[in-house]
């Protein structure tokens, strides 16, 4: 646990443009301070070596110390570093421990570069191993040499594949992103279409009742409909303020997401509204995905909305059965069920998109008794 801590705070240590500088800068320190030990010791020197002094220690500190800048200007930082290396070859200094600049270089401009960077980093390289082998340097043999050029083609294609993998991350983040903005979008659509069309009932009940004086009622009907749309604004609030994700926090009040345990208060509403509505449950509730169990809730919040607004209904029927593996849910009307029967609609359109999200099935028209009738099935659990 302790590793686990000392990792997860340098994680975020680094997290940040001043972060990753500073990690940059130690990086570079670290592996300056190694080829200055190994190469002033003379572990990597040949007797053909040029005799270690100032210009030596500068092209190393070229070669190696240029790091700092990696994530920064990482071309810029490769080409320093290979020049670094190259002077040494060219001068006959003691190159040694200085490669690891241009190996830790080459990898970052793969890695955190552009693509077009990190072609150009590999051209770079090519050439500067080309340069290499006609330079002919005193301390490196064949073998060396090809161990060099494995060295830079493996960091090559290191970076390359962490480069690919984080875009791949990117894309696949922007992807969920946007499908959950898009299932948003359609519970706002539920949220405003159902009740929109409850509140535009309650006022026509009202405006009757007033024309007749029952002015108790009236004042119900007035009374419900501010009901419906704090509840529908409270909602509402709770949504977009899931969808403004550049902020952390918000005072948006954060109502639960329904479920089928409240579709007895939804029914409630709906005979409120002038739809005198039955509900019958059958079967073990127990474990429903939570998936699942919104989508149900939505299709038929959005079946009760389309009988208030495309349908002379006098009554409606809800049933709920939970089976073993499947969950059902049913609705019917009275009314005249023709008027829904197209496959246009958004309401019905987003029913299919629920279904077929969960591999369920929907089926609508006419019931068996006349009027409308919505029926869906969908698994218990979701399959992983």
């Amino acid at each position: 646990m302790t590793a686990d801590r000392t990792i997860e705070r340098l994680r975020r240590a680094t997290a940040g443009p001043q972060g990753r500088l500073a990690f940059d800068v130690l990086l570079a320190a670290a592996c300056l301070g190694l080829a200055l030990v190994v190469n002033l010791g003379g572990s990597e020197s040949v007797a053909a070596n040029r005799e270690d002094g100032a210009l030596t220690v500068a092209l190393t500190v070229l070669a190696v110390g240029s790091l700092a800048l990696r994530r920064r200007w990482p071309l810029v930082t490769l080409l320093l570093t290979l020049a670094g290396v190259l002077g040494l070859v060219v001068i006959d200094g003691t190159v040694g421990a200085a490669t690891l600049g241009p190996i830790v270089a080459a990898y970052t401009a793969a890695a955190h570069a552009t693509t077009r960077t990190a072609h150009w980093a590999a051209a770079v390289v090519a050439v500067a191993l080309v340069l290499t082998w006609f330079l002919d340097p005193v301390d490196l043999s064949s073998e060396g040499a090809v161990i060099n050029a494995a060295a830079f083609g493996a960091v090559l294609l290191l970076g390359t594949g962490v480069r690919d993998r984080r875009e791949r991350a990117v894309v696949d983040v922007r992807a969920a992103t946007t499908q959950e903005r898009l299932r948003i979008t359609r519970e706002l659509h539920d949220v405003l279409g159902h009740s929109m069309s409850v509140m535009v009932v309650q006022a026509g009940a009202a405006g009757r009742l007033l024309d007749t004086g029952d002015a108790t009622r009236a004042r119900a009907a007035v009374a419900e409909i501010e009901q419906t749309g704090r509840r529908s604004m409270t909602e509402m609030r709770h949504l977009l303020g899931i969808l403004r994700d550049d902020e952390e926090e918000t005072t948006s009040p954060r109502a639960p997401t329904p479920t089928l345990s409240d579709i007895e208060a939804l029914v409630a509403r709906v005979g409120e509204a002038g739809l005198p509505t039955i509900l019958t449950v059958t079967g073990e509730r127990g474990a429903v995905s939570p998936g699942v169990d919104l989508a149900a809730y939505r299709i038929v919040q959005e079946a009760l909305t389309n009988c208030l607004k495309h349908s002379v209904a006098t009554r409606a029927e809800v049933e709920v059965a939970y089976g073993t593996d499947s969950l059902t849910v049913v609705v019917t009307d009275d009314g005249s069920g023709s008027a829904r029967g197209s496959s246009n609609g958004h309401g019905l359109a987003g029913m299919r998109e629920r279904v077929a999200m969960y591999d369920g099935a929907l089926s609508v028209g006419s019931g068996a008794a006349g009027g409308f009738r919505v029926r869906a099935v969908l698994p218990r659990e979701v399959a992983t």
